[in-house]
């Protein structure tokens, strides 16, 4: 394998497992922190996180040959070997590890020309990419199960390097310790019993939607009232047709378009539904979610799963598996661990209950894709009584965290306050006293929507006095976290 090292040794025969790295994280993280510090070094998340893994992993970047930006890439050189970071180097395979940005897999025959010889299993093989993703391989031609929702590689997203490494160190053989995982999780859902596990949108706390005493456990493990319904989770069309007593044209066009995603939709339920799950009305929230961990579980249950955030009610919602430990730890009897959330934010929730489709909850798919779909919707924060009490999160209060959090117009006015914590969208030029936590930097809205949670959560570890956030424009899912931030600020105040 033509892997070489700085000093032009070969690194065959090293028998330790592997971690390619695409090089394009270190411009990239180079970059970020200029605009953040006005500094052009690597931030020390990914630094640190290098060094805690340099003396178990082969360490590889892959890049271009012939087309860098030198300058940067002495730079980048320069830290690594300041920071005792030996990194070998390979060329292979580069143009189609950037494919991974636009569909997050990888072909078999990619694989074979990026580790020729197969000199270390598939298994033993992580890609770390752009955007904080990690890729892993499954050491077999196939799963084994024609049926089965895991690709033969599988790309997870995390929010910090911290979190990437710390979830590689208790990941050996990760596809197959995953696959086990799952396995054990659904035989505990068809038992009756509670099951953590990740979507695209946060993590979900499971049970069988048709046992109403396993369903009772959620409530019970979340302290969450029996008012307030729970959205049933499916792993096909096909899963979800017995659920419910009609499904209209419009609502079967949002399936094709939008399933598997970050789309509940709300229709009359079938008696297969107990009344714990809807909070005694006569509708049911259903969504497909198209995290392949999330899909495989309900698989392989055979159930419908039943499932709210993991998290206390009301609370913050978990984007990690930390997340959920940290609030539910001991009241669930498994969880799958498959790193961060990708959307963020919980799914939109759309009503086919009256005349005319209504938005309950908007989220990861925002009005206008929807529209574009199947016409005009209603939408907006006035609904009946009985539409509130048929979709989750439509209490004024929701998403809170314990520290105030306060909507303003100037972030500026808290600029001299250390016990103040900002969210801040987009750079600033100001400078803070107090903690910052950037949703976005380069003021995207999705990436706003993903970062989210894990940054008031961050805040709210502080022991601060307050956390601070301005609006993002109401477009897109921008409009779906001005929301979330709406009504966590209804929340504890100062």
């Amino acid at each position: 394998m033509a892997i070489l090292n700085r000093t032009s040794t070969t690194v065959q025969d090293d028998k330790r497992s592997l971690i390619f790295l695409d090089k394009k994280i270190f411009f990239d993280e180079s970059e970020k922190t200029r605009l953040s510090a006005g500094a052009e070094v690597l931030s020390g998340d990914l630094i640190t996180a290098l060094k805690e893994i340099r003396n178990r992993f082969l360490l590889v970047t892959v890049e271009e040959s012939g087309n860098q930006d030198t300058t940067a890439d002495t730079r980048v050189n320069s830290i690594l070997s300041q920071s005792g970071i030996d990194i070998a180097s390979t060329v292979h395979g580069l143009q189609e590890i950037r494919e991974l940005h636009r569909d997050g897999t990888i072909p078999p025959a990619v694989i074979e020309r990026l580790f020729p010889g197969n000199f270390i299993p598939p298994e033993q093989i992580y890609l770390i990419h752009t955007g904080l993703k990690l890729t892993i391989f499954c050491d077999e031609a196939s799963t084994g199960e024609t049926e089965s929702c895991l690709p033969e590689t599988l790309t997870l997203s995390f929010h910090t390097y911290e979190d990437m490494v710390s979830w590689i160190l208790s990941h050996p053989r990760p596809y197959q310790k995953l696959r086990k995982a799952l396995l054990l999780g659904a035989d505990i859902l068809a038992k009756g019993g509670l099951v953590a596990f990740p979507t695209e949108t946060v993590y979900g706390l499971g049970a069988d939607a048709t046992d109403p005493n396993a369903v009772k456990k959620i409530f019970s493990a979340k302290k969450r009232p029996f008012y307030d319904p729970l959205i049933v989770h499916v792993s096909e069309r096909d899963q979800m047709l017995p659920l419910v007593t009609d499904l209209p044209e419009k609502a079967s066009l949002l399936i094709s378009r939008f399933w598997p995603g970050p789309l509940t939709i709300v229709l009359p339920k079938s008696s297969l539904i107990p009344s714990i799950v809807t909070a005694g009305f006569p509708s049911v929230a259903i969504r497909m979610p198209s995290n392949p961990l999330a899909l495989e579980l309900i698989r392989l249950s055979g159930k419908p799963i039943a499932a709210p955030s993991a998290n206390l009610f009301g609370c913050t919602s978990p984007t990690t598996a930390r997340h959920v430990q940290e609030q539910l730890e001991g009241s669930y009897d498994a969880i799958i661990d498959g790193g961060g959330c990708t959307v963020g934010i919980e799914s939109t929730v759309i009503s086919f209950v009256g005349e005319t489709p209504r938005i309950l909850r908007p989220g990861g798919i925002d009005q206008a894709a929807i529209e574009s779909c199947i016409g005009k919707v209603l939408s907006g924060e006035q609904h009946s009584e009985e539409e509130i009490s048929e979709s989750p999160g439509m209490l004024p209060s929701h998403y809170a965290t314990a520290t105030p959090l306060r909507i303003v117009e100037d972030l500026n006015d808290y600029a001299s306050r250390k016990d103040v914590g900002v969210l801040l969208y987009g750079t600033s030029s100001q400078v803070f006293s107090g903690p910052v936590e950037y949703l976005s930097i380069s003021g995207d809205p999705a990436e706003a929507a993903k970062r989210l949670y894990q940054a008031m959560r961050r805040l709210d570890s502080l022991s601060l006095s307050l956390i601070v956030v301005k609006l993002l424009p109401e477009n897109g899912i921008g409009l779906a976290v001005n929301n979330r931030l709406l009504k966590a600020a209804a929340g504890p105040q100062d």
